[in-house]
């Protein structure tokens, strides 16, 4: 049987494509020497190791499995066994670097250019983005290069610098007037000449990437424009940098577009100090103060395809920055989860290990919270049934469908998997954590809340004046109608004396009248004038009495505001105490609609102050509103005035809340501590337990029923 298999020696290695380049590409992250295969029909490049080059830098000449392990010794001193040579047969076959035998060559080739996934899935992806070429911009890039090429040099980027300064200082001078044109950005006209503007300033961007890569002998092989959740984005290609050794050349590259901008916003903004109002003026002002901050907030993002990222792919050395992220973070997760002990896809030194592994959660994150906004766009962009079905695809293909995708891997694993001890103790985490979510474990509710006695009064006088005799002290009991605050008005007093001298004489002159018509007919004049004198002495005589502050009810002076001493001037609306009952302290609030069916009377709660030097207090819950409140009643609460509550105004001026909300209303135990003010806080009751998973279902209920009401 050992006869009927090849030896080592006579299996021969198919040969390679010869339009097939190996480039040296620079160095890696640690310094090791990179290379680069580069298939130039197909346009694609392929980052390959050491041990890999050595391969395929002999695989021609060796032609079999046994000469080729002799040539790689002789020639670079190592071993290379079998079992690597084959998975590097496989590796290249899968990417067609093979000479395609004469023979049924159609089969791989017709394979291979079978979409790899269903027409439906190309339709959810490509209708939300796709790329269009338009030009092949190589002959136009050689015939400018002349014209282009002193914008590189020293002596430009100088004079650009001191234009740059130049209009910062003119903008300085005119700062309120070059301020006043932004609104008219979103004016119609203004609009217009905004879409230009950033139109002209993008397609300088792209040129400035394609000049800056053909400058470095890269081919720029096309420029298009994309479409990304309906938002045109112009492109341009500029993968063959990949073939540039220094990393420098590619990080130039990278952020030529940006700096291009920069350029534009320099000589822009020293234009606009020159130019007269108009449109050429307003999209000056587009290119000086927009077009750079736009470029800044896309192109800066590490987490997009952007500039951002390609920068900080060549600053950090590590080319398919993303792709090589997500797998060593694949890989994280499995040994953290099972502790299979499987060798990385890739070894890193420490620092390069924490970094991929951070920023492949961040960008996880960062794609989560996107595709969330894509899929919340789509929904509202198109009509509702439609918007609702889109949503659902959206969702499923964008975060269910990776995430089942990995599901799938650990079954394929399974067997591994549940030969590890670290398996059980995550199922065991995880068994925890749904039951946690399962189990009704809640059994408090919470509500924003007033801490108040059950009578309360701000005491104010009713009239200015001087005040004559304070008559409590801060905590001193008291009980309907005590006086507690005398004030004295010098000009009510004044006024009342005059009114007594002018009654007196009144009654004087009636008391002279004879008993002849002309005195009878004066006399009712006088008696005229005189019930209007004594009206207005008691007018007079109730507001003197209103100086006289009494309690209007029984109970505790809280405190006395500082300053109220006697002989000091008081205005109407300047507090002088306040003044609470001294039974219960009653607690006010509101539940949301959510919790309201929770809720009994007499159950017990807990006041928190948000006031963290107070102490908790025990109360009953003594009532809940039948049905939702219209307006909060109770301001302190309300999101206007920094409260928990969101809020809207209405037309009547009342805070109505946003989302359904039910008074609830709680008593402590009678005290005999003062606590002189509202407290604002939270109020924890008891309530009839609820799991996370019911209440997440009555939300999604709630939502569907209110979202499919067409």
């Amino acid at each position: 049987m050992a006869g009927d298999l090849a030896a080592p020696a006579d299996i021969p290695l198919p040969p390679l494509r010869e339009d097939l380049q190996i480039v040296r590409g620079g160095v890696s992250y640690s310094g090791a020497p990179v290379w680069i295969v580069l298939d130039p029909i197909r346009n694609r490049f392929f980052r390959i190791t050491y041990e890999m080059f050595q391969l395929l830098s002999l695989w021609n000449r060796a032609g079999s499995v046994a000469k080729l392990m002799i040539m790689v010794a002789r020639n670079f001193g190592r071993e290379a066994t079998p079992e690597e040579i084959t998975t590097a047969t496989r590796l290249l076959d899968s990417g067609f670097f093979f000479t395609t035998p004469s023979s049924g060559s159609w089969r791989p080739l017709h394979a291979a250019s079978k979409p790899r996934h269903s027409l439906f899935m190309r339709l959810v992806h490509n209708y939300l983005f796709f790329k269009v070429p338009l030009v092949r911009p190589t002959p136009f890039l050689r015939a400018t290069w002349p014209i282009v090429a002193p914008l590189f040099s020293r002596t430009f980027l100088m004079f650009t610098v001191i234009v740059g300064l130049m209009g910062l200082y003119l903008v300085s001078r005119q700062w309120e007037a070059f301020k006043s044109t932004f609104p008219y950005v979103f004016t119609l006209e203004g609009a217009i000449i905004s879409l230009l503007s950033v139109g002209f300033i993008k397609s300088l961007h792209e040129l400035g990437h394609a000049y800056v890569a053909h400058r470095y002998g890269c081919r720029v092989p096309t420029m298009g424009f994309a479409m990304m959740v309906l938002m045109p984005l112009l492109y341009t290609d500029v993968s063959d940098a990949w073939r540039l050794k220094q990393r420098r050349q590619r990080l130039a590259i990278d952020s030529a577009g940006m700096l291009v901008e920069f350029a534009v916003a320099a000589y822009a903004l020293l234009a606009w100090s020159f130019l007269p109002d108009g449109p050429l003026r307003s999209a000056v002002f587009v290119l000086a103060a927009i077009g750079w901050i736009l470029s800044l907030v896309v192109n800066t993002n590490p987490f997009m395809r952007f500039d951002g990222y390609y920068i900080l792919a060549d600053a950090v050395g590590i080319e398919n920055l993303q792709p090589r992220a997500f797998r060593h973070l694949k890989w994280r997760i499995r040994e953290f989860l099972f502790d299979l002990g499987a060798e990385p896809p890739e070894y890193f030194p420490r620092r390069i290990d924490l970094f991929l592994t951070a920023y492949a959660i961040a960008t996880t994150i960062y794609r989560l919270l996107l595709y969330i906004g894509i899929a919340l766009l789509v929904y509202h962009f198109f009509i509702k049934i439609v918007g609702i079905m889109l949503f659902a695809v959206e969702v499923g293909f964008f975060l269910i469908r990776p995430v089942w995708s990995e599901i799938k891997e650990w079954f394929a694993m399974r067997h591994e998997i549940l030969s590890r001890r670290r398996t059980y103790f995550s199922l065991a985490i995880f068994a925890a954590a749904i039951a946690f979510v399962f189990l009704p474990v809640s059994s408090r509710v919470t509500a924003p809340a007033i801490l108040q006695p059950e009578l309360f009064a701000r005491l104010y006088p009713e009239e200015p004046g001087k005040i004559t005799a304070v008559r409590v002290i801060r905590g001193q009991e008291v009980h309907k109608g005590d006086v507690l605050f005398e004030i004295e008005s010098p000009a009510t007093a004044h006024e009342r004396k005059l009114t007594e001298i002018e009654i007196s004489l009144a009654e004087l002159r009636l008391s002279r009248i004879g008993a002849e018509a002309e005195d009878r007919a004066q006399s009712g004049t006088i008696q005229s004038q005189l019930a209007s004198l004594q009206a207005q002495r008691a007018g007079l005589e109730e507001r003197e009495s209103k100086l006289i502050v009494r309690a209007p009810f029984d109970g505790r002076i809280a405190d006395i505001n500082s300053g109220i001493v006697e002989g000091r001037w008081v205005g109407r609306n300047q507090q002088l105490g306040y003044l609470e009952s001294t039974g219960s302290l009653a607690i006010r609030g509101y539940v949301e609609g959510d919790d309201r069916a929770r809720l009994e009377d007499g159950a017990k709660t807990v006041f928190v102050p948000a006031d963290l030097s107070r102490g908790k207090l025990d109360a009953t819950l003594v009532g809940v509103s039948t049905y939702g409140v219209t307006r909060i009643d109770l301001p302190d609460l309300a999101s206007v005035n920094g409260g928990p509550i969101a809020v809207y105004q209405q037309a009547n001026k009342t805070l109505a809340p946003v989302t359904a909300h039910y008074a609830v209303r709680a008593e402590t135990p009678a005290t005999s501590t003062p606590i002189g003010q509202t407290i604002r806080g939270t109020l924890l009751i008891d309530a009839k337990p609820e799991s996370a998973a019911s209440r997440l279902w009555r939300w999604i209920g709630r939502v569907f029923v209110r979202e499919l009401g067409f």
